[in-house]
C-alpha cells in the first residue's frame, strides 16, 4: 500500500523534533499538530448507527490546515470554478516574481514581515508598468499567489500573478496592449521590484547577510508567459490555494529511514527520483507552514472585492457576462446520507462528539496517546 504524506509526516516528526525542535517557529509547531490529529477522535465528529449491520461508525472532523495534505482539496476546486466564471474574455498573462536566493534566509528568521513586504513591493510593481502608457496606461486588476517551496521542498518563495490584459484608465475607459500577443518585459518588472523592495527594507531595518550593495548589483529575475484565456493558469495555481507542498502521488517509496519522491527535471522534461531522510523531509514540509493570519492569494485593482463597481465597468465595456453557475436552475438539494462502509446502507447519526480539549491536543499529548496505544 502507498504511504501518504500524512503517514510520512507521522512516521518521522519525532526525529525531526528532536534535531531541529528548538528552531521550529510556532507556525510549524502549529501545523505538525494539526496535520496529526486531522481526522482522529481528538478533533471531535459525529457518530453514526447502521440499523441493518448494528455497528457503529464515526466520521471525524479535519483540522482543515492550509498545509495539511487531506485537507483542502473540495475548497480549491470551488476556487477555481469560481474564478473560470469570472475571468474576462482578454488575454491573460502569468507575471512571475523570484527572489534572490540571499534573501531566503529572511523568509525563515522574519518570515511575516518580509513576506509581507515582498508581496506589497512585486504588486506596486506590477501597477507601476502597467500604469506606463506604453503598456497598459491605468489601473488594471491582478491575483497574486504565493508559492515558497521547489520540487524538493526547498524554501524557494515566489509570486505568480495571473494578469488579464486589460485597464481602466482615468476616464473609466478600457485600455488594451499595443499588442495582443505582448504585455511586457521581465526585465522592466525585476528592476521595478529591486528598487520597491530594497528601498522598503532599508525603512524597515531588514538588512541581509550579503548586505545591500551584493543585491543591487544582481540581476533579478521575472518571467512573463501568456496564458492565452487564462483557464490553465488559474487551474494550475488554484491548486496550491489550498494544498501542501507536494502531493501523495510523487511520494515512491519508504524504507530505511528514507523517503523516495518524484522530482521533474524541468530542464530535460523527465521525471527523477530523489531520496532523503524521513526527519530533513519533516523538516523541509514544515518550513512552508505561513504566519498566522496572513494570505497567500491576494487580489488587486479593479478584482479586488472592494472594487466591483470597477469591475462591472470593465465588463460592460467588453460586453462580458458573468458565466452561470450550470445551466439547471438552482434547486436546494438534500443532504446525501452517509453509507455503511460494511453494507454501504444509509445510516443515522446519533451523536455529535466534541473536539479534546487544548491540552489533550499538545505533541507531548498525541505521543503518549500513541504509547498507550501500542502498550494495549
Amino acid at each position: 500500500m502507498r504511504l501518504s504524506v500524512a503517514d510520512i509526516l507521522a512516521r518521522f516528526h519525532e526525529a525531526c523534533l528532536e534535531r531541529c525542535g528548538d528552531s521550529m517557529r510556532p507556525e510549524e509547531r502549529k501545523a505538525l499538530q494539526s496535520i496529526l490529529l486531522c481526522r482522529t477522535p481528538a478533533m471531535g465528529g459525529r457518530s453514526y448507527r447502521c440499523s441493518h449491520c448494528e455497528r457503529d461508525h464515526f466520521a471525524w472532523h479535519s483540522c482543515n490546515h492550509r498545509i495539511c495534505p487531506r485537507c483542502g482539496a473540495a475548497e480549491a476546486r470551488e476556487w477555481v470554478a469560481g474564478r473560470l466564471r469570472e475571468r474576462l474574455p482578454v488575454a491573460h498573462y502569468m507575471v512571475t516574481f523570484t527572489l534572490p536566493s540571499q534573501l531566503r534566509e529572511l523568509c525563515r528568521c522574519d518570515a511575516a514581515s518580509f513576506l509581507k513586504l515582498f508581496y506589497a513591493c512585486s504588486s506596486q510593481a506590477i501597477k507601476d508598468v502597467l500604469g506606463e502608457r506604453r503598456h497598459l496606461g491605468g489601473e488594471c486588476g491582478f491575483v497574486g499567489f504565493l508559492q515558497t517551496w521547489t520540487q524538493e521542498l526547498e524554501l524557494h518563495p515566489h509570486i505568480h500573478y495571473v494578469v488579464p490584459a486589460v485597464a481602466l484608465d482615468a476616464k473609466g475607459k478600457v485600455r488594451f496592449p499595443r499588442d495582443p500577443r505582448w504585455l511586457a518585459s521581465g526585465n522592466v518588472f525585476a528592476a521595478r521590484l529591486k528598487t520597491l523592495l530594497l528601498e522598503a527594507m532599508k525603512r524597515e531595518g531588514l538588512v541581509p547577510s550579503c548586505g545591500f550593495d551584493a543585491l543591487w548589483r544582481k540581476g533579478w529575475n521575472c518571467d512573463v508567459r501568456n496564458f492565452g484565456e487564462g483557464a490553465n493558469a488559474l487551474k494550475y495555481l488554484g491548486g496550491y490555494a489550498r494544498r501542501g507542498p507536494i502531493s501523495d502521488s510523487r511520494i515512491l517509496e519508504v524504507r530505511g529511514g528514507t523517503v523516495a519522491m518524484s522530482v521533474r527535471n524541468r530542464d530535460a522534461g523527465v521525471l527523477e527520483t530523489r531520496r532523503i531522510e524521513g526527519a530533513e523531509f519533516v523538516r523541509r514540509y514544515l518550513q512552508h507552514a505561513l504566519p498566522q493570519g496572513f494570505h497567500s492569494v491576494r487580489y488587486y485593482g479593479f478584482l479586488h472585492p472592494r472594487a466591483k463597481a470597477k469591475l462591472a465597468a470593465v465588463r460592460e465595456q467588453l460586453g462580458a457576462r458573468l458565466a452561470a453557475r450550470s445551466d439547471e436552475p438552482e434547486t436546494p438539494e438534500s443532504p446525501v446520507p452517509m453509507l455503511c462502509p460494511r453494507c454501504r446502507k444509509p445510516m443515522e447519526m446519533v451523536a455529535k462528539l466534541s473536539r479534546a480539549p487544548p491540552w489533550e491536543r499538545s505533541i507531548p499529548k498525541i505521543w503518549a496517546r500513541r504509547d498507550r496505544r501500542a502498550a494495549a
